[in-house]
């Protein structure tokens, strides 16, 4: 009974112990997992909260989509400066056929149109993308929408501010007269200012580009860069009469339009003073815009080193003789026009 008894106690006090181990072994484990439930729980209620304002937006994004449209671009910033985030929420068919645009501000957890940009363009054209942009050394963001045309004959841009509650469109450069040209927002001096650029390339004997451009707000005095495409990209001066003719006729054109002075023009000519007949009332300059200055040059003496020319647009529906007659003298190797008068002979 006596080593029944000891047996008893000793299996009774190893039981005890192997109890004890057991709780304290739970008791960690519990302490671990609460604490992992509760690091999981803050990650998922942060988590939540991201999860509701998207779907808060998304609801408003449909909400505001209009009929056969999809969302293509979605912009979040604080464009104003003013402390609360807004969107820039762009519609259209097509991810560069942006057609409706919106500026919605997120204040005091309530999202609200702030208005649409109205576009200022109205020449037919198409909106391929929106940015929000700092166009300048001050660090405030412009909306910028970039537009082109179908044929991507056109480019150009529109630039809208937002100041509180107001949406103001800036300014506005789009090939609206011709539907044809390239003006672009360039920091053409690499200082942190851009600038409005408009390039006018033409299809004429030395493939002029004129380049204007101003500070991007139209502030600030405008101006004019001549640029050469042709392959030598500078000026080469003609060999055949016609085509200096021709030449002498682009230049004149181009600097009447953009107020310039071309060099060039000088080298062309011998004259003892300058024609005094307004080339515009005989020759039609409006091609020049599009295919090039289109011109009827007919050879009409020849003699020695010298040569005469009629020149008329070939535009004129009647074949008659009015028109300007070029005379051209060899000198030096290069032919020079000596004298340009005017043919009203029927």
């Amino acid at each position: 009974m006596k080593k029944l008894f000891v047996l008893a106690l000793v299996v009774l006090i190893f039981s005890g112990c192997g109890l004890k181990k057991e709780v304290e072994v739970k008791g960690t484990v519990s302490k671990s997992a609460i604490s992992t439930a509760s690091s999981h729980e803050l990650t998922y209620d942060s988590s939540k909260a991201i999860v509701q304002e998207s779907n808060k937006l998304d609801l408003f994004i449909k909400k505001i989509q209009p009929a056969n449209m999809k969302l293509q671009k979605l912009i979040k910033q604080d464009i104003d400066k003013e402390g609360t985030l807004e969107f820039v929420i762009a519609f259209g068919k097509k991810s560069d056929h942006l057609e409706s645009i919106y500026v919605v501000r997120n204040k005091d957890d309530h999202l609200k149109i702030i208005g649409e940009l109205d576009d200022p363009i109205v020449t037919e054209h198409i909106n391929k993308d929106v940015k929000v942009m700092h166009l300048d050394q001050t660090k405030r963001d412009f909306i910028v929408v970039y537009s082109t045309s179908e044929v991507d004959e056109a480019e150009g841009f529109s630039i809208f501010t937002l100041d509180h509650n107001r949406i103001s469109n800036l300014n506005y450069n789009y090939p609206e007269a011709t539907g044809q040209g390239i003006r672009k927002l360039e920091d053409i001096n690499k200082d942190g200012v851009f600038e409005d650029v408009s390039y006018y390339r033409f299809q004429d004997t030395q493939q002029h580009t004129i380049m204007t451009y101003q500070k991007f707000d139209s502030s600030g005095p405008e101006k004019t860069k001549v640029l050469y495409e042709n392959k030598n990209k500078k000026f080469v001066y003609p060999t055949v009469p016609k085509d200096i003719i021709q030449n002498y006729l682009e230049d004149h054109y181009l600097m009447n339009r953009f107020l310039i002075h071309l060099p060039e023009m000088a080298e062309f000519t011998a004259l003892s003073a300058s024609p005094k007949n307004n080339f515009e009332d005989i020759i039609d300059f409006s091609a020049m815009d599009y295919t090039g200055l289109d011109l009827n040059i007919k050879e009409i003496a020849n003699k020695a080193n010298q040569r005469a020319f009629l020149v008329k647009s070939n535009s004129e529906e009647e074949e008659s003789n009015q028109g300007l007659v070029f005379t051209l003298e060899k000198q030096s190797g290069k032919w020079k026009i000596t004298s340009i008068e005017m043919n009203d002979k029927l």
